[in-house]
């Protein structure tokens, strides 16, 4: 499949008993699973009660944390939210952060869709209607991304951007990171909050939903490893650029585009400094494509 075009399933969106919905994830069962046979990095569904479904990643999105680790962001269930308004259903009816026992709901959805990630999630673009035929090869025009919740995340202020390297046709990533500017300038939602840019952090309540930071979904999640690795608390010797030389895998390689095509490759550990518990972040994190592990 040639990069921009996807191909359209439809299906449902579906949360059921003791699963965690957030703003770039849901589970997806296709009206025909077999439409995934075919595509790169094919990973088999998983099966619950005699139904197949896939658990999503929402493409080019990165969502506050509801449940990483144990460790939850701020913003992170208003993003939740978000998705839920935009799916038509009233989130005071989900004031939990994990499905009760019994709970059992379904909504009609289409997915655009070119592939597999390393854990064997569909990467995905969410739509309600696109007037298209199911397994269609479709190309993803500007007015058709505008239609997708992804586009309406960025727009709106309940997400970040996530970019994966070779993930996307360059007129998408362009009027994705036109989005998220024109949200981040009029302070939308998560950018009333964020932090990213300079934060501090000694224990986790520093980055937790009540009275902590609101920094970019990745670095918290290599925070709170990080943490966890440090026993708890920050100190030094024993710190998030510590925790990256320690544990390599964890030091997300990303690159950086320049004027006139150019590309830089480096690192996370590159990109921040931290002076005791003063955290800086020096690249714009929103723009860059993360090289997929």
């Amino acid at each position: 499949m040639s990069l921009g075009y996807y191909k359209l399933i439809k299906g449902q969106l579906a949360v059921m008993h003791r699963q965690s919905p957030d703003g770039d994830s849901m589970r997806f069962i296709a009206d025909d699973m077999s439409l995934f046979s075919d595509l790169p990095r094919y990973s088999e569904p998983s099966e619950a009660n005699g139904t197949e479904s896939y658990q999503l990643r929402f493409q080019a999105i990165d969502t506050p944390e509801l449940h990483y680790g144990g460790a939850a962001q701020p913003h992170g269930r208003e993003s939740r939210n978000g998705l839920l308004k935009w799916l038509g259903e009233n989130p005071k009816e989900w004031d939990w952060d994990i499905a009760p026992a019994g709970f059992h709901w379904v909504k009609r959805a289409e997915i655009l869709t070119d592939g597999f990630e390393g854990h064997g999630r569909p990467i995905a673009f969410v739509l309600l209607d696109s007037g298209l035929e199911d397994g269609a090869e479709t190309k993803l025009t500007q007015a058709l991304l505008k239609k997708t919740y992804n586009y309406y995340a960025v727009e709106s202020g309940l997400a970040y951007l996530g970019f994966y390297s070779g993930g996307l046709a360059l007129e998408t990533k362009t009027n994705l990171i036109a989005a998220y500017k024109k949200a981040k300038t009029a302070r939308r939602g998560i950018w009333k909050l964020d932090k990213t840019g300079q934060f501090s952090v000694t224990t986790l309540d520093d980055l937790g939903p009540e009275q902590g930071s609101l920094i970019y979904p990745k670095i918290f999640r290599r925070c709170v490893d990080a943490l966890k690795w440090a026993g708890g608390a920050f100190e030094p010797g024993m710190d998030l650029d510590d925790f990256l030389a320690q544990k390599p895998s964890e030091d997300d390689k990303f690159i950086v585009h320049t004027a006139h095509e150019g590309r830089i490759k480096s690192r996370l550990s590159d990109a921040l400094e931290q002076v005791n518990n003063q955290i800086k972040i020096q690249v714009d994190l929103n723009t860059v494509e993360f090289v997929s592990k």
